[in-house]
């Protein structure tokens, strides 16, 4: 059997905000994080209690190229997406698809160089998720 990568075909990035529009993305990340502690007791060696916590954000981070004006639903400048709050994001990989809601950008970077202007971007995911009970699970 033949391995079939992700490729960036597979990839989709789109955000709405009254408007809905979209990157062509180059690369995505999507970041989690857990806090995790432990916690020893008197006359124990080594931790007995083990705590975990849901973080209280998470990151996408993509490098889009901008498009020129009128290139379908597109991004063709920072502006919009720097005018946005409290937006919705969807990520595509392959099959899996995602909307995070209430999202907000925390840093973005445009790079031009003579073939293409790319733009990076940070985007901040909201809190606490609520846990996945066993029943409610595919």
């Amino acid at each position: 059997m033949w391995l079939q990568a992700l490729a960036a075909v597979d990839l989709d990035l789109s955000f709405t905000s009254g408007k809905d529009f979209f990157g062509a993305t180059q690369e995505m990340s999507e970041e989690f994080r857990q806090e995790v502690t432990y916690q020893g007791a008197f006359g124990k060696v080594g931790p007995v209690i083990r705590r975990k916590r849901p973080g209280d954000e998470g990151t996408i981070s993509f490098s889009a190229i901008l498009l020129r004006p009128g290139a379908s639903r597109g991004m063709a400048s920072e502006e919009k997406l720097r005018s946005m709050t409290d937006f919705d994001v969807t990520c595509k990989r392959g099959n899996h698809i995602k909307t995070y809601t209430g999202c907000n950008w925390s840093r973005i970077t445009i790079r031009s160089t003579l073939d293409q202007v790319t733009l990076d971007c940070d985007i901040t995911l909201p809190g606490y998720e609520e846990p996945i009970w066993p029943e409610e699970m595919d």
